[in-house]
């Protein structure tokens, strides 16, 4: 997931996150690196668009490629 951090000072970082990060532990390692937080800015990537149906999706289900 990236991250953009706004600080109090004007720079601006952007983090590139696991998801399974906890937010708190991700806002005490900003901090210590810039400073005092403005605002936070997350952005989930999109998702894979491919010809996986939702219900698939849900139950993961995933199909191999047709040999040609």
């Amino acid at each position: 997931m990236k991250i953009l951090v706004h600080f109090k000072s004007g720079f601006k970082q952007t983090f590139i996150v696991p998801k399974c990060m906890l937010a708190l532990e991700f806002r005490n390692m900003a901090k210590e690196i810039g400073g005092s937080i403005e605002s936070i800015e997350f952005s989930l990537p999109p998702r894979r668009q491919s010809g996986i149906s939702a219900a698939e999706s849900r139950l993961g289900i995933i199909r191999l490629p047709e040999k040609r």
